[in-house]
């Protein structure tokens, strides 16, 4: 009997090529199936809710105005858990203590206050009142604008305050004079508020004193001069201070006196000579003509 040869390796082939196939059908299906159970976790365990948020940018210092804000639905989450504010008009016309971007969610810490309505919080936003915390005060300075930057300022700038005070000297050497004196007084000082040419400032109760006599006494002059955000020094003005005479001996501007003719030489004053007659005027009359006409 002659037994009949078949070949079976197309076959095998065949059966490993769809079990390759099926293997990666089943391992797509599971990894699809995984990523939903994971995103429907994810979903599940993200709440969302209402929030206020910055409609369009809100600078420092200034009011929130209806307009700026809005209230939304947004994914809470461990990163935005705290200081949420649900209702808008629990922020319109309180003052924003830091500037807030567009798009910002707008949180307890940076409003200036806790109190609907107020216009300027005398502590900042991370201060807190302690036994040993400074005792700090708003106090107005009336600064006109030609002294004051321009009119430019703005609630939230901080600025460098010079003091022009009247010196009242009674010297029998004759060396001192009365004469007015500026010096640099209180440095980095932080505008609150403002209208017009009234500054509300922050001041140490100390120094808040100072500010209220010198207003007083009427002789003293504020002057603002602006100060950069990023510098936080404080410069030594021990040497500081200025005078007319400091300023003109050390740059050395001449003093204008007095011009003084040589002796004998004082020149006469020369007469006006008396206005010629127009050719075409009338002649004058005659003593004769006036005389006759007087009678």
């Amino acid at each position: 009997m002659e037994l009949e040869y078949k070949d079976d390796r197309r076959r095998g082939k065949f059966v490993i090529v769809a079990g390759v196939l099926l293997a990666l059908v089943a391992g797509g299906i599971a990894f699809y199936a995984v990523s939903q159970a994971q995103q429907a976790a994810q979903q599940s365990s993200t709440s969302k809710v209402m929030a206020v948020v910055a409609v369009a940018p809100i600078v420092a210092r200034q009011e929130i105005k209806a307009a700026d804000v809005i209230a939304r639905e947004v994914p809470l989450d461990d990163t935005n858990a705290n200081g949420v504010i649900a209702d808008p008009k629990l922020v319109v016309g309180r003052i924003a203590a830091v500037s807030i971007l567009q798009g910002q969610l707008v949180t307890t810490n940076m409003l200036t206050s806790s109190t609907e309505g107020a216009m300027f919080s005398v502590l900042a936003p991370e201060e807190t009142v302690g036994p040993d915390s400074e005792a700090w005060r708003a106090i107005n300075v009336t600064v006109p604008d030609d002294l004051a930057v321009g009119g430019m300022l703005t609630a939230g700038q901080t600025v460098d305050m010079f003091v022009t005070a009247v010196v009242n000297i009674d010297d029998p050497t004759g060396k001192f004079i009365p004469e007015r004196s500026t010096k640099i007084t209180y440095q980095d000082v932080p505008i609150l508020a403002r209208s017009g040419s009234f500054y509300i400032i922050r001041a140490a109760l100390p120094i808040a004193e100072e500010i209220a006599h010198l207003q007083a006494t009427g002789s003293a002059t504020f002057s603002f001069a602006l100060r950069p955000v990023e510098d936080k020094r404080q410069v030594d003005a021990s040497t500081l201070g200025q005078t007319t005479n400091r300023i003109i001996l050390r740059y050395g501007l001449p003093i204008p006196e007095a011009i003084l003719p040589a002796p004998g030489t004082t020149p006469a004053p020369t007469p006006t000579p008396a206005p010629s007659a127009s050719p075409e005027a009338s002649p004058a009359p005659s003593p004769s003509a006036s005389a006759s006409a007087a009678q």
